[in-house]
């Protein structure tokens, strides 16, 4: 028997205002002891959906109504009752959110919330129930766990919340696991060393894994079996290697083809999957990706396709999925070109620096004790020399917590730098006059890395793209919103609903369409596209690449995927423990780094079994069909 078992799940949104959303239909899955099972699509395919009708957290009916079979060790999960259900949350069934930050309460410590966590499942002692804190952390991978325990959640960079709130649903040790894209947040070496941990739980456990995630390197390496799913349905599903290295669905070629390489050439167009996903209360007859297929028929418009099995365990939802049909060689499409302000003077990259960074060194102050008083400073940056030329990029990478937010928050005005010189075109930064602030304001736009706090819950997306033209005195009409929103993405129908009414990705599109807004001459990308599904990423970074090259816009790209980093930068910046160790252009940072950290990083990108640096080939799949 099956440590997990859904049939024919589905859930549908019901309201007041308009019709029902079908968010997921007709599911299937299976999931058995020690095995890891992947979720991939796009945003808003009804993953998350999903996975939160395992663990019942969605709204009672009538507001939602779930059909189907969901059963865990034999138990049906839809027959327990409330009291039922909390004792099971966490003790037999354990989520990772995407936003660490919404998971962790700011108000108590790390060890606070794991002990409280422990306790309420297991008849243990404090004592043995900080031990077992402590074991939580060091399995996540948390740098000094012990002393973690004393943390709050704002102390903690994202990386590092990460792993707390892997740690908080491991403590009771669960037989179920669902990680709801759990290494975002997190650099490619803790990427790698997590889902090393989270393998090796569900081999010593014997515990299951469903990973949700758009990252197809990682589900690719990690993951025993795939379903891909779309518009709420699962479109194709089977062992990795059969699905990945052959795939029957349109969809999933599409995917594979819009997924950044790191054996691809420096600085190329990246491929987007062509429109956008259906709205769910308005599906289209037919196949649902039948609109954006550039293979589909007459049929496929009107014909909803089965599920059809083949050989090795492969499963997909296509018409043509027995014989299916070679792509087209895929033509990246251009970005759309918007009209904004003028570039820098000079053109790009010519003049002096945008942004220059002189020996500045950052010193975050440590408190602890019942009055909290100082009793020691972190050295965050220390006496970093940079600089960024205008209409170019610089990526900055490295671990979670070697100061690369720290350094753009200093850029921001959100932190004061402890040492050193920080210039914007000639202006310090630090200390502007008020024509120079104003001017800081609307030419620095940033785009954080957790959408979830950088967007106001209260305010309709409509005030929230408004607002930064409003208070620099731009038009803000329904045309201009609209377009800001096309170029992300999004229709004209997300104008008038609030964030909480979209996806960790949707929202980040949100937060980039604002950003956009004034078309500034730097922009601050701090993770910007880790939350995004890889056909939206590349659409973004296309944007971006397009205003660039039309505008002269610059960017500070602080992320940790370098795939995404050879498409867009010109230059890079690996930090370690608040240091520079290596800066040079992307190109020879790729194919022939110096420093070991930076060869290290790139030996643990996932998708490939080392890097091209270290002189192995990288491991490929095919995107070709089966004729």
């Amino acid at each position: 028997m099956s440590l997990l078992d859904v049939t024919g799940l589905g859930v549908t949104f019901h309201s007041t205002r308009g019709q029902p959303v079908r968010a997921v239909d007709n599911v299937s899955l299976r999931l058995d002891a020690g095995e890891i099972l992947a979720l991939v699509g796009e945003s808003g395919s009804g993953k998350t959906a999903t996975a939160l009708s395992l663990l019942g957290l969605h709204p009672p009916a009538p507001a939602c109504e779930i059909t189907g079979s969901i059963r865990l060790d034999g138990t049906d999960l839809r027959e327990l009752d409330e009291r039922a259900r909390r004792r099971m949350r966490g003790s037999r069934v354990a989520m990772v959110f995407q936003d660490p930050s919404s998971a962790l309460n700011p108000l108590l410590t790390i060890g606070t919330q794991l002990v409280d966590a422990v306790r309420a499942h297991e008849p243990l002692g404090r004592t043995e129930a900080r031990a077992r804190a402590v074991d939580a952390l060091r399995r996540a991978r948390m740098p000094e766990p012990e002393s973690r325990l004393k943390s709050y959640v704002h102390e903690l960079s994202g990386g590092m919340r990460q792993r707390a709130a892997i740690a908080l649903a491991i403590a009771a040790r669960p037989k179920l696991l669902i990680a709801d894209e759990p290494t975002t947040a997190l650099d490619a070496g803790v990427q790698a060393r997590i889902m090393d941990m989270l393998r090796a739980l569900c081999t010593d456990l014997g515990m299951g894994l469903i990973l949700i995630t758009h990252d197809l390197g990682v589900a690719g390496e990690r993951a025993d079996r795939i379903a891909v799913m779309y518009a709420g349905r699962v479109v194709e599903s089977g062992p990795t290697d059969v699905v990945l290295d052959r795939p029957r669905m349109p969809y999933t070629q599409a995917l594979l083809a819009a997924t950044p390489r790191l054996d691809a050439p420096a600085r190329t167009r990246l491929v987007s999957i062509g429109g956008r996903p259906p709205r769910l209360a308005e599906r289209p007859p037919g196949c649902s990706f039948a609109p954006r297929c550039p293979v589909s028929a007459d049929a496929c418009t009107h014909t909803v396709p089965d599920l059809a099995t083949f050989p090795g365990g492969h499963a997909a939802a296509c018409l043509f999925a027995d014989s299916p049909r070679e792509l087209p060689a895929p033509e990246p499409a251009a970005g759309p070109a918007t009209p904004g302000v003028p570039g820098p003077k000079g053109g790009p990259g010519s003049g002096g620096p945008l942004v220059e960074f002189a020996s500045v060194s950052l010193r975050y102050p440590v408190r602890s004790g019942p009055l909290r008083r100082v009793t020691r400073h972190v050295e965050a940056v220390r006496d970093v020399d940079l600089r960024l030329a205008p209409g170019r990029t610089l990526a900055l990478v490295g671990e979670s917590g070697s100061g690369k937010t720290s350094l753009a928050k200093m850029l921001l005005r959100l932190e004061t730098s402890s040492g050193g010189t920080l210039r914007y075109d000639g202006i310090d930064v630090e200390r502007p006059t008020a024509g120079e602030l104003r001017r800081l304001q609307r030419e620095i736009q940033v785009v954080f890395q957790n959408p979830y706090a950088s967007l106001d819950p209260r305010m309709t997306v409509r005030r929230l793209l408004a607002e930064p033209l409003r208070v620099h005195r731009r038009e803000a009409d329904e045309e201009t919103l609209t377009r800001l929103l096309r170029d992300v993405g999004l229709g004209p129908f997300a104008l008038d609903r609030f964030p909480a009414a979209f996806s960790g990705g949707q929202r980040q599109r949100i937060a980039i369409a604002r950003a956009l807004a004034l078309r500034p001459r730097l922009i601050v990308c701090d993770e910007a596209v880790s939350s995004l599904d890889v056909s939206i990423q590349a659409q973004i970074l296309n944007l971006l690449a397009d205003l660039q090259d039309e505008h002269g816009v610059a960017y500070l790209f602080i992320t940790h995927d370098l795939a995404v980093v050879r498409s867009v930068a010109h230059r890079i910046a690996v930090m370690k423990e608040g240091r520079v160790v290596e800066e040079g252009p992307a190109e020879r940072i790729y194919e022939a780094p110096d420093h070991p950290y930076t060869r290290e990083l790139l030996s643990m990108a996932p998708g490939f079994e080392h890097s091209a640096a270290a002189g192995q080939r990288p491991k490929e799949r095919s995107t070709v069909w089966p004729r």
